[in-house]
């Protein structure tokens, strides 16, 4: 992947590498620029699903979503206007497909703005010392077994999917995607030991540790939790637990949490959760606003008018998604239309704070306060919170 700074060298690690790799992809949804002697840029798509805001007590929905990756161009050929060309390719084949948002994951955040993508997920690593991880409110016990890749493999899809689906912004995954993870390729690790897998019915934690130490001198190790999911907090605390009281164990990093982690409330002192880093995950295309509004679900209830504006790289009639709409929603319910005339808007907004509304993590208030929202008719700023801000925070815990 010439564009990210990976060329094919042939070196044995690598083809493994792309084997595995090739597993996950879709020939029909990949796209190359071809000049004629060779290549110059590419992309592709995943075709996953996406879990939508849900209301307490429901199962949140799942619906289709263009998962768009390995975009780049070589850096001879920049400034030719492909990444356009690849960006409108992909949108055109999602909506064809019925698609109603597309998603990403952004190496440069900077540059899918222009193309209507809106940040709606992050994701934080937390660290925490097992030996000041006291809990105030006590875990639930579980019956955890540890099991190999072969075991792992037969039993984790169906925990993931389980639990993906208990919060917005996660995507599904392939079984190409398993065959990836669970190969942990000693080249992967850098330094650090093979993955131990630690299964129950409805959870299960992915750690290893980080470094060889030499424990008979006193020397703690540090455990590098790469995935801890549970279908209720009170599993995911108790998996919490185990990581936190094992043997020899000093440090605790857990990646890929949500920013509304629950266990900070369980600890006797919460300031000892410590946050490493906040990253930017998912970012948000909408395509079709109409069946991407009325497809999720609301916490909250309340009618919006919302003045879309075009992204800077605009598809032009290709593109539904800009425009007056009118959201009507509540708990049982929503409908999603364009505006007739004379009903004006509420509040205008580009394309990607649509994006970044969408999945209910950053009410619009916020968005308004960093000049992303104008609010035209007072109030609405408060309806637009209470409709679409949604509970757990989003997450998306699947590289894609």
């Amino acid at each position: 992947m010439i564009p990210f700074l990976a060329p094919f060298a042939g070196d044995p690690d690598q083809v493994a590498d792309q084997e595995l790799a090739a597993a996950k992809l879709e020939p029909d949804r990949a796209w190359v620029v071809d000049t004629g002697d060779h290549f110059a840029g590419n992309a592709g798509i995943y075709s996953l699903d996406v879990t939508l805001p849900g209301t307490s007590g429901r199962p949140c929905r799942v619906i289709p979503m263009a998962g768009v990756t390995a975009v780049g161009v070589h850096p001879t050929h920049r400034r030719r206007g492909y990444l356009r060309q690849l960006m409108a390719a992909m949108h055109d084949d999602a909506r064809q497909r019925g698609e109603a948002i597309a998603g990403l994951e952004a190496s440069e955040s900077i540059i899918y703005g222009r193309f209507g993508y809106g940040l709606a997920a992050n994701l934080v690593e937390f660290s925490i010392d097992s030996r000041s991880s006291a809990f105030a409110v006590p875990s639930p016990s579980l019956d955890l077994a540890l099991v190999d890749k072969d075991e792992a493999g037969k039993v984790l899809p169906d925990i993931f999917d389980r639990q993906r689906r208990t919060r917005a912004g996660e995507v599904s995954r392939n079984a190409g995607y398993w065959t990836l993870l669970l190969a942990d390729a000693p080249h992967h690790r850098a330094g650090a030991a093979a993955r131990f897998h630690a299964v129950c019915d409805d959870g299960y934690v992915l750690y290893r540790a980080t470094a060889e130490t030499n424990t008979f001198q006193g020397d703690r190790v540090t455990i590098l939790v790469e995935e801890l999911r549970g279908t209720t907090p009170e599993v995911e605390a108790a998996l919490w637990r185990f990581v936190l009281d094992l043997d020899l164990v000093g440090q605790v990093r857990a990646m890929r949490r949500p920013v509304d982690e629950p266990v900070r409330w369980r600890l006797a002192d919460p300031r000892q959760l410590r946050t490493v880093s906040i990253e930017d995950r998912l970012y948000v295309r909408i395509l079709d606003p109409a069946a991407a509004f009325e497809a999720r679900q609301y916490q909250g209830e309340g009618r919006l008018v919302l003045d879309v504006r075009p992204p800077a790289a605009s598809e032009g009639e290709a593109d539904a998604a800009p425009g007056r709409w009118v959201l009507e929603a509540g708990p049982e319910g929503a409908s999603c239309r364009r505006a007739h005339p004379g009903e004006d808007a509420d509040l205008s907004l580009g394309l990607p704070a649509l994006g970044s509304l969408y999945m209910g993590g950053f009410p619009a208030s916020l968005l308004a306060a960093g000049g992303r929202i104008e609010e035209l008719r007072a109030g609405s700023l408060s309806v637009a919170d209470a409709l679409l801000t949604t509970r757990p925070a989003p997450r998306s815990g699947t590289n894609f």
